[in-house]
């Protein structure tokens, strides 16, 4: 019993990383009706930008004496830095809504999508050829140590996993808030459904998905940071968890965040209960079983669990 309520807390823990990127990945498909794929290295670049304000006088960390001279206060303090890497997350996401994707606004939403994949190689390269391929470890928030942990009928709930969730449910109370109880919630229901008749309406259609891009810029990029203390960070660490965040996006819905939230904990409790649990599965192929359960619930409901029904007029 206790190795099951220790796996339970672990498949937690990774279930919330999936579900912060799952929600960014929602949050743009539910503005533009496209999968941005570059989510997640948008994500790892604004996780350096943690890095750098928190150790700006590394000499083995490119960028630090730049970082030291320009920006006053460095090393920040870890929440501080963390908010840091979050405002360049929407900014990069505000950069490349507006000179990437704009242009591109009446070209076939195939074509977007493929130019996402270009950026993800394109963001991919620079942070390699910035920050080379050397790991480092991005400092918690929450406490880490060895005794930081509460007991649970024998099993170990950390701290750490009990930050993150508190984090992400904030960050969806406040996300379901703008998106129900503001206008800008309303104009982006309106240009996910139908953004001709959104247009006509007077509803602008650039300003509605800049501002998704920025959220969902920032979300990716709190993401990151919550999870690059517990997995080094890279120039591919993102790149990883992308698929298994797509994957929890697509069970809960695509167009719902609180969907995309389910899914995560369905995705992670099933990454670490069926290696333990069915002989002949390791943690190299975990995610088959959770795949499979995806694929069962689309044959039944196409959107996903949560996903909206589209209905057409004939």
């Amino acid at each position: 019993m206790d190795l099951f309520l220790q796996r339970i807390f672990d498949g937690l823990f990774n279930g919330a990383i999936y579900a912060s990127l799952a929600v960014a990945i929602v949050i743009t498909f539910r503005t533009t009706g496209i999968l941005n794929f570059a989510q997640g290295e948008l994500a790892t670049f604004s996780a350096y930008i943690a890095l750098l304000l928190l150790n700006p006088g590394a000499r083995t960390l490119t960028g630090s004496g730049l970082v030291s001279n320009l920006i006053p206060g460095t090393p920040w303090p870890v929440p501080v830095a963390i908010c840091g890497a979050v405002v360049a997350g929407a900014a990069a996401g505000a950069f490349v809504e507006r000179v990437v994707i704009r242009p591109l606004a009446r070209a076939p939403d195939l074509s977007v999508v493929n130019v996402t994949i270009g950026l993800l190689i394109l963001v991919n390269a620079v942070v390699v050829e910035t920050w080379g391929l050397r790991g480092y470890l991005l400092e918690s928030p929450f406490p880490t140590g060895a005794d930081d942990y509460l007991g649970v009928g024998g099993a170990r709930l950390r701290l750490e996993t009990i930050g993150v969730w508190a984090t992400l449910l904030a960050v969806l109370a406040l996300l379901a808030t703008v998106l129900r109880r503001t206008r800008l919630g309303l104009a982006f229901r309106a240009v996910t459904t139908n953004p001709e008749s959104a247009e006509l309406c007077g509803i602008p259609l650039g300003r509605t998905r800049f501002a998704g891009w920025v959220i969902a810029g920032a979300l990716g990029a709190l993401a990151a940071t919550l999870v690059a203390h517990s997995v080094v960070l890279d120039p591919f660490m993102m790149l990883r968890l992308l698929i298994f965040s797509f994957a929890a996006a697509t069970l809960g819905g695509l167009d719902s965040p609180g969907g995309a939230v389910v899914g995560g904990i369905l995705i992670g409790l099933a990454q670490s209960l069926v290696p333990g649990y069915i002989p002949g599965i390791g943690s190299e192929v975990s995610l088959v079983p959770a795949v499979a359960a995806m694929l069962l619930v689309l044959l039944i409901r196409p959107t996903g669990l949560f996903g909206t029904r589209r209905v057409s007029r004939v």
